[in-house]
């Protein structure tokens, strides 16, 4: 078991990313496209969580999707109330909410050819709250990919906490965070957008160096830092891929795979700029039929993404806004002769 205690949850996440990072004796799985650590316990006192969609290159839609995916409004509306109502601030007990179930996308069984994604089921599985010793969120999650859409995972906790917080008269940063995650992941490119936009700027710097300088450039100190991360190789690796399709000319049209070009668009607007990224435009042709070698579908540039704060957002997609009362009045005592096993 690995596990990981911090102040915070924006230090919490940063931590779990570093030690993705890491020498290869320190991870549980090494694959050509990721790194795995198992069983991982974070904790953090506070869910004091700052994070803007923009540095992950991620989108308002896409924080929307997220919500619509996992929470059920009338779910949540229970839970709230069960936490409010019956635990309050100082009341046993631990109301557990379970998330929806995301079905699969893509894959021969939806009718398509590309390949099922989310086949071993949901990423988040559970989400509860206690009161004592102190208030806590707890996150239950089978897996996710850290330095890309594990930060929504993180925010969707964190958005419940807040919600929770309004209702029990105190603030979301005297709320502790608990985090199960059965596999934390870094992925080779969609989570690449964590280190080249990284908030830091010397670590967004320090980086871009090891990421994109050629080796017979690098000092030694980048070069260690290089050989010791499997994660860092296999990152440097794709995107030294991109940097040849670019130095050849090749434009986004020329390109078959949509994820691999939907990353290459991210890292030209956001990282070369948006001028840059313009002359990589281009037509897609027919590859079969009566229109082959015909124009099929142009594809621009990505305009530069806009910083979306995350304390900006709220549970609106499921038609709950923030500042609502959606629990009830704590009634004390209600619950203290119940035994919380199966009968």
């Amino acid at each position: 078991m690995r596990s990981f205690h911090t102040a915070t949850m924006t230090e919490l996440h940063e931590s779990m990313i570093t030690a993705l990072l890491g020498p290869a004796d320190a991870l549980d799985v090494i694959s050509n496209v990721d790194v795995q650590i198992h069983n991982v316990m974070g904790y953090a006192d506070s869910m004091d969580w700052e994070f803007d969609l923009k540095g992950l290159w991620l989108t308002k839609s896409r924080w929307t999707m997220m919500v619509r995916q996992y929470l059920d409004p009338d779910e949540l509306t229970a839970w709230l109330d069960q936490c409010t109502s019956k635990i309050g601030t100082k009341g046993r007990g631990i109301a557990v909410m379970r998330t929806k179930i995301v079905k699969p996308r893509g894959g021969a069984a939806t009718g398509h050819t590309n390949k099922e994604t989310r086949r071993w089921g949901s990423c988040m599985l559970t989400l509860s709250y206690k009161a004592k010793p102190k208030p806590q969120i707890t996150l239950h999650s089978r897996t996710s990919y850290l330095g890309y859409i594990g930060a929504l995972d993180l925010s969707v906790a964190w958005m419940a906490a807040k919600y929770l917080a309004h209702e029990l008269g105190i603030k979301v940063e005297d709320i502790s965070f608990l985090w199960y995650n059965e596999a934390i992941q870094w992925h080779n490119f969609k989570s690449m957008a964590w280190m080249l936009c990284n908030p830091d700027p010397a670590r967004r710097n320090g980086f871009r160096r090891i990421l994109t300088t050629p080796m017979s450039k690098l000092d030694e100190t980048d070069k260690v830092a290089l050989s010791e991360s499997p994660a860092m190789r296999m990152t440097r690796a794709w995107l030294l891929k991109v940097r040849k399709e670019d130095a050849r000319g090749d434009t986004y049209g020329d390109m078959t795979y949509n994820t691999f070009r939907r990353i290459r668009r991210r890292w030209h607007t956001e990282v070369l700029g948006y001028e840059k990224a313009q002359t990589f435009e281009g037509w897609s042709l027919y590859k079969v039929g009566d229109k082959v070698g015909e124009k099929k579908e142009f594809f621009k540039a990505y305009n530069p993404l806009p910083s979306v704060q995350i304390s900006t957002c709220d549970f609106s997609a499921i038609k709950m806004p923030f500042g609502k009362r959606y629990g009830g009045d704590y009634v004390p005592g209600q619950d203290e002769d119940e035994d919380d096993d199966d009968e």
